[in-house]
């Protein structure tokens, strides 16, 4: 799945969204560019509103969630390995993330930087970057586009 950033402000959050991110996140600055695309690794849903846990920079170390308003969805493949889990971040909060990332404290364990976790998630950010080639790679096909074509005699 990936997706790509329409929205890098709280304020452009639609009026249904803004009561949802601000229970979620305490003044934190975004700093992704708008049209720049992101693999997503897993959503949560938080008061039914899909959150998406991507990478904001690539040098980071764990994806965080945010809030589906700031994205729209460009690859809606859902990876065959993820799993519905209702508790991977915080009891309560359901999650369609890769299978092994259900583990109960998977994602603390990765924070932590514990050696199992963080080659789970490195395994899962090499899959990450190749599909994000692979989809840029297409994009910029399309781009070019095939010309038409154009006959050079006449067809009567």
């Amino acid at each position: 799945m990936i997706v790509k950033c329409i929205k890098n402000k709280r304020e452009d959050l639609s009026a249904e969204l803004l009561p949802n991110y601000d229970n979620y996140v305490n003044g934190q600055e975004i700093y992704m560019e708008i049209g720049q695309y992101f693999f997503v690794f897993g959503v949560s849903f938080r008061e039914d509103v899909p959150w998406y846990l991507i990478l904001e920079d690539e040098t980071d170390d764990y994806p965080s969630p945010f809030s589906s308003g700031l994205f729209k969805i460009v690859d809606s493949s859902i990876p065959n390995d993820w799993h519905f889990c209702n508790q991977p971040f915080a009891a309560g909060i359901p999650c369609i993330i890769p299978k092994e990332w259900t583990t109960p404290l998977f994602y603390g364990h990765l924070l932590d930087g514990e050696e199992y976790a963080v080659k789970k998630f490195y395994e899962q950010k090499k899959i990450a970057n190749n599909e994000i080639k692979k989809f840029l790679d297409k994009e910029k096909k399309k781009e070019k586009g095939v010309l038409p074509f154009f006959r050079s005699t006449p067809f009567f």
